[in-house]
């Protein structure tokens, strides 16, 4: 030990616990004055080991946060199995989204992790038949843009369609985009530049911070309740007392995770809100099709007099997913947005964008759509009777009155991080809570997706998380 520096010999000894396993990648290592305390060293001493196993990309700093296991750099040599993701792996932002989907394509049985409904909740065969019967009528259009007349009448039932959520939209101020994720990035590199803070709610949907993070933005997180949504009060703080904002990206009507309702009387006051402080807002409104109730809940952007809003929706939960079609109404940015589609993605495929016409005009979307919003209220009653059965005393969970996902608060002290892991090995996955928020929060959260037809098989899953849940807080699991 004389031999070597003190703060080589104390990263030594850290990196013998990473290699052991003791201490897994992605997991959180003990802060700089609790290392110092436990070598009897100072904290410069304890920092100095870090940076010098940071050197050796073996841990990671996050800023505010400290100093995190490194996740594994490639497969080992000659080794060729193809595992999916560990729930430490999904630590770091920039590979969160691409580390849930691979979960997606695992072979994991009973997939609760993604925004997303079974397949046989949509109607692909009926899909199907009017993709073919479109292709033969036009088969054109397997090659070229939509007719303009067609895009007309397609923005004149989107333009109905909106009005029955007392939106008024004029057919030139919608652009489609492939999916509401482009509408969400073209909005954000319309408004912003790298290094501009952007208000978001926290929890927050992950695939939103990674967009951040691609685009070289900083996330500012304002607290978002399952009860009323994001809070005007911290937002406005935030506002008055904080660096400048650039804009805010909210989803008012059930929100991910949370699933939450703001209120229209918080509508109208977080417009207003906006409108004091110069902040233009991205309504992201991809669940409020999928309400519980008599009627698509009102958006933001109905109260929206000044162009501010951005509002983005999407049919991807609603009728088609794999059609990723989403279209925005850009307010007084839509010629600036529109420009900057162009430059990117420039237009949809014309035979989907065909098949939603027809669908739309002809007056199945709304019998389509309806079928699924029973059935989404079903399986989601089920689910939340079932968890509230299996967890131990002490979870909480808020019903939400729309959308596809259940916020399931567990009581203080449940590490959702490593009941993943368990449940990973049961052949069961799920969103840990710590994957909404930049920030290392909701460790005791998790978010369950109703998408999945309730089954006996479903029921017995759920059982088997809250034991294990309930095992991990008595320390017997």
């Amino acid at each position: 030990m004389a031999d070597i520096p003190l703060y080589l010999h104390i990263a030594r000894q850290l990196q013998a616990r990473l290699d052991s396993g003791e201490l897994p990648p992605g997991s959180r290592l003990p802060a700089v004055r609790q290392l110092a305390a436990e070598h009897g060293v100072n904290t410069l001493t304890a920092l100095a080991a870090y940076r010098h196993l940071e050197e050796q990309q073996s841990v990671v700093a996050r800023p505010r946060s400290g100093f995190f296991a490194a996740l594994p750099r490639h497969v080992a040599a000659g080794d060729t199995a193809q595992p999916g993701p560990t729930a430490a792996a999904l630590v770091d932002v920039d590979s969160r989204m691409s580390n849930l989907i691979r979960l997606s394509a695992s072979s994991i049985r009973q997939q609760l992790h993604m925004a997303e409904a079974h397949n046989s909740l949509y109607p692909a065969q009926e899909l199907s038949r009017r993709m073919q019967l479109l292709l033969a009528r036009q088969p054109e259009l397997i090659g070229a843009y939509l007719p303009t007349a067609d895009q007309q009448q397609l923005y004149q039932q989107i333009r109905r369609l909106a009005a029955g959520w007392q939106l008024d939209i004029a057919t030139d101020h919608i652009l489609f985009t492939q999916g509401i994720t482009e509408a969400i990035s073209l909005s954000l590199r319309h408004l912003t530049r790298p290094g501009d803070v952007v208000a978001v709610e926290t929890p927050v949907y992950f695939g939103l911070l990674q967009t951040l993070q691609t685009l070289g933005l900083k996330a500012l997180e304002i607290p978002c309740t399952p009860d009323a949504g994001l809070s005007l009060e911290a937002l406005e703080f935030a506002l008055r007392h904080g660096a400048p904002v650039k804009c805010l990206v909210t989803v008012t009507n059930f929100q991910n995770p949370t699933g939450a309702l703001m209120p229209d009387d918080n509508k109208k006051r977080l417009l207003q809100l906006a409108r004091r402080h110069g902040l233009t807002i991205i309504e992201d409104d991809v669940f409020g099709e999928l309400y519980f109730g008599s009627q698509h809940p009102t958006p933001l952007k109905a109260w929206d007099r000044d162009g501010d809003v951005i509002y983005c929706s999407s049919f991807t939960k609603s009728f088609a997913p794999a059609f990723r079609l989403g279209w925005l109404s850009g307010g007084r940015h839509h010629a600036a947005l529109e420009r900057l589609r162009e430059s990117s993605s420039l237009v949809s495929p014309a035979i989907l964008l065909g098949v939603l016409a027809e669908v739309l005009a002809s007056g199945d979307y709304a019998r389509i759509s309806q079928r699924i919003r029973q059935q989404l209220k079903q399986q989601m009653e089920q689910l939340s009777a079932a968890v509230l059965a299996a967890f131990p005393r002490g979870t909480r969970v808020r019903r939400p009155q729309g959308g596809m996902l259940l916020w399931v608060e567990g009581p203080e002290g449940l590490d959702s991080q490593a009941l993943l892991e368990a449940a990973l090995a049961r052949s069961i996955s799920f969103a840990p809570g710590l994957v909404f928020s930049a920030e290392p929060r909701f460790g005791h959260c998790l978010r369950l997706n109703c998408g999945q037809p309730w089954s006996t098989q479903l029921a017995e899953d759920i059982r088997t998380l809250g034991w294990l849940a309930t095992q991990q807080l008595t320390g017997l699991a």
